[in-house]
């Protein structure tokens, strides 16, 4: 069962505690600041609103803390601890590897009051791991996974689709293998490629070729639905949109609104699944498409990129909004056209949504 959602307090030790830099890194760049001093963070936590404390997780993000070394540690962690204790936090979380979890260092963990540990998993395909540096296998993450949970942690995941080496198809197998471990919580981060970065200059070379924008939008909304199907909570999908980290783009399928294009793309395989039901005689006839006026932006996309593959099947088709008594189902289409209608629940597509989806590489 996925935890319920706290507002997340964020300070970010980028590329610390990291035994090598692996070949798409730069902290720096994503996090866009210095490493925290443990004054900085019980200030931070101090001038939290009185009434909201509660529903505040402290993260450390960025690097590999439990890497770091032990009096380091427990220098971030003993405010942290002092908080918890004085009831000032909701929770605090710690990102890290997969090969940094020593039974020693989960006992440190639990002593100082962290309920949730993020693993950097990245791939799970062997080659793709040593490709990119980074120094573990995918036999220790699973490993990871399992120990978190015996351990009580709630367990988060980090995936990278599109790192050299890897496939749509083998990021789709390695999710569905990662995720058959039951973490509670999933990031998606297609991989971008960065200024200053060994990824880089592979690049420059002509020995990368990033994913396109569509395929990591495809990829992404495929290993977001079988982690919601599986009860995993996905909590992020693309970068943090930055000025800075915009500005160190070299290649791949960054995009401010990345979330927003996948919830598109979601919302496009519905309407076309719900469309192709429909009767080809009626579908050069007025076909209403009605939906909650909330969902009116995800439905036409961004910049309207979804309603062209609309017309293309319905040419005069028209978006409306959902009667009040049928717009509390949230999550409801339905089509009209030539006196028939068809109507999708959130729920049915949910049931059927590979074969709805009909994306080449989910098997």
């Amino acid at each position: 069962m996925a935890q319920a959602k706290k507002h997340i307090l964020p300070f970010f030790i980028p590329h610390l505690g990291c035994p090598q830099q692996c070949i798409f890194c730069d902290q720096h760049k994503i996090a866009g600041q210095a490493a925290p001093t443990a004054e900085a963070v019980w200030q931070a936590i101090t001038a939290l609103p009185n009434d909201q404390r509660q529903d505040y997780e402290l993260a450390f993000y960025g690097g590999s803390f439990t890497a770091l070394p032990v009096d380091r540690q427990v220098y971030y962690l003993e405010p942290v601890r002092r908080a918890l204790a004085e009831g000032l936090l909701g929770g605090a979380r710690v990102s890290t590897r997969p090969d940094c979890l020593d039974e020693a260092t989960l006992a440190r963990l639990r002593h100082f009051g962290v309920g949730t540990v993020e693993l950097g998993v990245q791939s799970m395909e062997e080659a793709v791991l040593r490709q990119a540096r980074r120094g573990h296998t995918a036999a220790q993450s699973v490993a990871a996974v399992r120990r978190l949970r015996q351990a009580g942690f709630a367990v988060g995941v980090q995936l990278m689709p599109g790192l050299p080496g890897e496939t749509l198809a083998s990021a789709w197998a390695g999710a569905q293998r990662i995720l058959a471990e039951q973490p509670q919580l999933l990031r998606i981060y297609p991989t971008v490629v960065l200024q200053d970065t060994e990824l880089g200059r592979i690049w420059q070379q002509g020995e990368y070729q990033p994913l396109s924008l569509e395929q990591a939008v495809q990829i992404t909304l495929a290993i977001k639905l079988l982690a919601e199907e599986r009860g995993v909570a996905v909590i992020r999908m693309g970068l943090q949109p930055s000025l800075e980290l915009a500005a160190a783009v070299l290649a791949g399928p960054y995009h401010p609104a990345f979330g927003e294009l996948v919830q598109g793309l979601y919302w496009r395989l519905r309407v076309l699944a719900l469309l192709r039901e429909l009767p080809a005689e009626v579908l050069t006839e007025a076909v209403d498409l009605l939906v909650g006026r909330r969902h009116f932006s995800a439905v036409v996309g961004q910049k309207r990129q979804n309603w062209p593959y609309y017309t293309e099947i319905a040419p005069r088709l028209r978006l409306r909004a959902l009667p009040p008594e049928r717009a509390l189902s949230d999550g409801l289409l339905i089509v009209q056209a030539g006196g028939a209608e068809r109507c999708q629940t959130e729920a049915e597509f949910r049931r059927d949504w590979r074969r709805l989806c009909g994306l080449p590489f989910i098997s």
